[in-house]
């Protein structure tokens, strides 16, 4: 048994680039099925405050963000939290960085909402507390938990060893717009999903914290909740 955990540690110390994209499918066709579910059962991708949607949501909060990360990105590779950037060094900082990159991802959103021709002026509302808490639980467990770990803290800094680091980044972007297939269809879309790829893989850089990504990512999605419910 202990030669055969060598063998297996071995593997993954040898092809962590190899496991780190089995890693993306494997999220790519897990968010696929919870896409397809959240339309059949709730019939729209809107939040909906109820009792079965928060546990639908928490469900999902298992398998993604404690079964991939914590199973498939902290325990099988053995990567450490800091090895994926989690850091308290440079915390502030990572703050500042974090609150910079919600204004670029949401220059980003505006820029291409120009492209595809809206004029239309986005209706903000002020959302209930429950709307206002389930979305930042969502917001907060998956896109920002999930997709952290996974690109900028696993994906890009494997990628970095291989090639320039401003390569590594525009690599991990278009590895991350593309694991949106069956989530968007537009290809307007999907060059969104890319710029914010390069735009959270900067703030990552090489040894920077994961914390200011993820803060930029969360409080992106938090902005739904001031939306219109569909």
């Amino acid at each position: 048994m202990k030669s055969q955990a060598r063998i297996v540690r071995r593997w993954f110390e040898e092809h962590p680039l190899i496991w780190g994209i089995s890693l993306v499918v494997i999220f790519s066709l897990l968010r696929f099925i919870q896409t397809v579910a959240w339309r059949k059962w709730f019939y729209s991708l809107d939040f909906q405050v109820s009792p079965q949607f928060t546990f639908f949501l928490s469900v999902w909060v298992i398998v993604l963000s404690v079964g991939l990360v914590i199973g498939g990105i902290v325990w099988l590779p053995r990567t450490s939290w800091r090895q994926l950037g989690w850091s308290r060094k440079g915390l502030l900082k990572a703050i500042g960085l974090g609150l910079l990159g919600l204004v670029l991802l949401s220059i980003n959103v505006i820029v291409w909402s120009i492209s595809k021709g809206s004029s239309q002026q986005p209706q903000f509302t002020v959302p209930k507390l429950s709307r206002f808490l389930l979305v930042a639980f969502f917001a907060f467990s998956q896109p920002a938990w999930v997709e952290e770990n996974l690109f900028r803290g696993y994906l890009q800094p494997r990628l970095s060893h291989r090639m320039k680091l401003w390569l590594a980044i525009v690599v991990q972007a278009v590895i991350f717009s593309l694991a949106h297939l069956g989530y968007l269809s537009d290809p307007i879309d999907f060059g969104q999903t890319f710029v914010a790829g390069l735009i959270l893989g900067w703030l990552r850089g090489r040894k920077s914290n994961l914390v200011a990504p993820f803060i930029a990512h969360g409080l992106f999605w938090v902005m739904a909740a001031f939306l219109p419910a569909v």
